[in-house]
């Protein structure tokens, strides 16, 4: 285990041009040091209601500290009235790597 302090944020969204404004947004902002995107398949229930969309992923990874920042900005620029946004405490990696997202 390291005493790297980082994350990954992890959010979803029915739009690429939100998908690509959050990242903008978080990466301006120098609260993310690299977001990735993914194009998944999500079935839940909401609202009493079963729906199957196609959704974009994303994957922020960032220095713990900045999380409250990242979960405000991502709220701000999100088009969904509840949007996923989940931490992931990173317990270890490649200490380099680890490094770099603290230096972003």
């Amino acid at each position: 285990m390291n005493d790297k302090k980082c994350c990954v944020v992890i959010t979803t969204t029915d739009s690429r041009d939100v998908a690509m404004l959050i990242a903008k947004t978080l990466l301006e902002g120098k609260l993310a040091a690299c977001i990735q995107m993914d194009d998944i398949q999500s079935c839940f229930c909401y609202e009493g209601e079963y729906k199957q969309i196609k959704e974009i992923r994303l994957s922020v990874k960032a220095s713990c500290k900045d999380y409250d920042a990242i979960e405000k900005s991502i709220r701000f620029s999100h088009n969904y009235q509840l949007p996923q946004i989940i931490k992931l405490d990173i317990t270890d990696g490649l200490s380099e790597y680890l490094d770099w997202v603290n230096g972003n």
